[in-house]
């Protein structure tokens, strides 16, 4: 039985202010590394990468459209 990956996955807080040009470059590492273990601890705990893929885009997705609708709200 292949082990499962641990958890917790950390996200290093901004090191660069929300106007720095840098940030946008920053924020993409950072969280292209967090979803990379998110993913890599999906599969190894049973999920076929595609559904994990999929799954991950519908929830975007909608969270996409929530936060859209609370920013048109206020």
């Amino acid at each position: 039985m292949t082990p499962i990956r641990p958890t917790t996955i950390k996200i290093s807080a901004p090191q660069h202010a929300a106007n720095d040009p840098y940030r946008v470059v920053e924020r993409e590492e950072v969280l292209t590394g967090a979803f990379r273990e998110f993913v890599l601890t999906a599969v190894a705990a049973g999920w076929k990468e595609s559904e994990v893929a999929l799954t991950l885009a519908d929830i975007a997705d909608e969270y996409v459209m929530a936060l859209a609708r609370r920013v048109a709200a206020n």
